[in-house]
């Protein structure tokens, strides 16, 4: 008797590691899924814009370069352009958030769904402005939110770390929305597959279909 009860509970301890294991790839894959996803419809969003504005566009995996006749580059259209990319993100993050809070805001403790890590891999686009962390006031982070600030009139450091600050404060409300006991692992889980899956389209996917 005593040796069957200690066989059921090792079952039943490697059973929960398993579910736990399993709990946490589902982040990461969503990571690792999406991450790339967003690097590219960023792009899509300058390549897309230049077109717009008659610009001949060469699509990168990590840039867009254009040319065009001179007087089609103007101020008005170099801001355009280069704000085209982090709008694409920011939609994608308002989304995100507003479809994560409609699916969680009344089962805060229930465990994830794919579903909600799918509208919170969407919300995370706003860890992009976590970069305005990165840089310095004479060389502000990320480049396409610092040329913005600049076209409008502001410093170049003024838009990257405004941002920044709404950045902190986003992230705070996704993670707000999922169970207050299944943050950390999970979330460092979907960052530790966002990194793969960066690399993985830097490295290897993205110079392979968008030399």
């Amino acid at each position: 008797m005593f040796q069957y009860s200690n066989q059921r509970l090792i079952i039943n301890c490697q059973v929960k590691k398993m579910v736990w294991a399993a709990k946490q790839m589902v982040p990461f894959l969503f990571g690792t899924a999406t991450f790339p996803v967003f690097i590219f419809l960023h792009e899509c969003g300058h390549y897309l814009t230049g077109i717009c504005f008659g610009l001949r566009m060469k699509f990168h995996y990590a840039e867009v370069g254009f040319t065009g006749a001179k007087e089609k580059f103007t101020p008005q259209v170099d801001a355009l352009v280069a704000s085209a990319g982090p709008l694409v993100g920011a939609v994608f993050m308002l989304v995100g958030f507003l479809w994560l809070r409609r699916l969680r805001r009344h089962r805060i403790e229930a465990v994830p769904t794919a579903r909600d890590w799918l509208a919170t891999s969407l919300a995370m686009n706003v860890g992009r402005w976590l970069r305005g962390f990165t840089g310095s006031p004479s060389q502000p982070q990320p480049n396409d939110e610092a040329f913005v600030s600049h076209a409008i009139g502001l410093p170049k450091w003024f838009l990257p770390y405004l941002l920044g600050m709404f950045a902190v404060v986003a992230l705070a409300l996704i993670i707000r929305l999922h169970p207050p006991r299944e943050r950390l692992f999970p979330f460092s889980w979907m960052l530790l597959g966002g990194v793969a899956g960066t690399l993985l389209w830097m490295r290897f996917v993205g110079p392979f279909l968008f030399p």
